[in-house]
């Protein structure tokens, strides 16, 4: 059965973004934990994931990448 997600409740995250993090960038993600991984000839993914926020604070970090030129690969909720 699918999960459903409210609003205000707070979920856990996984960003998927084309290049390197910026390592000053990781206070935005209190409790996320970063990996890199090189796929399809060198190019750098990086994955964060253990996102915890609501959807407000998850679109704020949206913006606040897209605001720096970060081109987003995915967004998915992880199982609790």
């Amino acid at each position: 059965m699918p999960q459903f997600i409210r609003l205000d409740s707070r979920n856990r995250y996984e960003i998927q973004i084309q290049g390197c993090f910026d390592a000053s960038w990781l206070d935005w993600f209190d409790t996320a934990d970063l990996t890199v991984e090189i796929i399809d000839a060198q190019t750098p993914i990086t994955r964060l994931s253990n996102i915890v926020t609501d959807q407000v604070g998850l679109v704020g970090l949206l913006r606040r990448l897209h605001g720096l030129g970060v081109v987003l690969v995915s967004v998915r909720t992880e199982a609790a």
